[in-house]
């Protein structure tokens, strides 16, 4: 397996909350979430370079919204702007997963759960990274 032994950190970058999951392996987790001021997108940075630090993170996966026609879409490109600051700040090049529904993926998780009478407090932002990340590590198995 080409990532077994490191530490992949995938975010679900929103308009103002980004989530964040961790797989030091094969198993991805939510591991939290960071309130994203656009007008101060260093804080971000810095918080996101903590994580990187203490998790001793060798890899950034990101997810990439696209339209039902397979096209970028304004929130796209925002966040190619905003993986750009990261990449220059860390010196990391951050790779991107197609996610245009890990939110809506796990919103029905948490209903399935929720008849069964099994809900879990979950975060949706952090759940949506981690959907993201586990699409990572499957393909690059």
């Amino acid at each position: 397996m080409i990532l077994e032994g490191r530490t992949v950190l995938a975010l679900d970058v929103g308009e103002k909350r980004i989530g964040v999951a961790l797989s030091h392996g094969v198993v991805a987790e939510g591991f939290g979430v960071l309130d994203f001021r656009k007008d101060k997108p260093e804080e971000t940075i810095a918080k996101i370079k903590n994580i990187i630090s203490e998790q001793k993170v060798d890899k950034i996966v990101i997810g990439l919204p696209l339209g039902r026609d397979g096209k970028e879409t304004a929130q796209s490109q925002k966040i190619r702007a905003f993986t750009a600051n990261l990449e220059g700040a860390l010196g990391l090049e951050c790779d991107f997963v197609e996610e245009s529904y890990s939110t809506v993926e796990v919103e029905r998780e948490q209903e399935n759960l929720k008849e069964k009478g099994k809900l879990k407090s979950l975060d949706v932002d952090a759940e949506a990274a981690r959907v993201i990340l586990e699409q990572y590590l499957q393909e690059n198995e």
